[in-house]
């Protein structure tokens, strides 16, 4: 979390409390492209994804998968109440909560 937040230990952060939307899908790109050759890859970035409670848009997400760290760009996501992914704007949807929630992966 530190290195997403681009923080050391003991810099002073003010946080916000926010609800997000439940999420219906989101749009990861990986960064390498070996990720895809792996058994059934949607299914294993289902169940890893599972480990996060929130995704934002323009963000990267970490996932360890067999001992290997692979890096996914969020490249879109759809909240609840928003429009399909294919009309996604910035302006519909910047975070989604991805806990407890049935989420629709697309990966680009």
């Amino acid at each position: 979390m530190l290195r997403q937040l681009r923080v050391a230990p003991y810099d002073v952060v003010f946080l916000t409390w926010v609800k997000l939307k439940a999420g219906i899908a989101v749009k990861l790109q990986p960064h390498d492209r070996s990720f895809v050759c792996l058994a059934n890859p949607r299914a294993v970035l289902e169940s890893q994804l599972r480990h996060y409670s929130a995704v934002t848009c323009n963000s990267t997400i970490s996932l360890s998968i067999k001992g290997l760290r692979y890096e996914f760009d969020v490249r879109g996501c759809v909240g609840n109440g928003d429009a399909s992914l294919a009309q996604y704007s910035p302006r519909h949807c910047d975070g989604i909560s991805v806990q407890d929630s049935d989420v629709a992966l697309e990966l680009a």
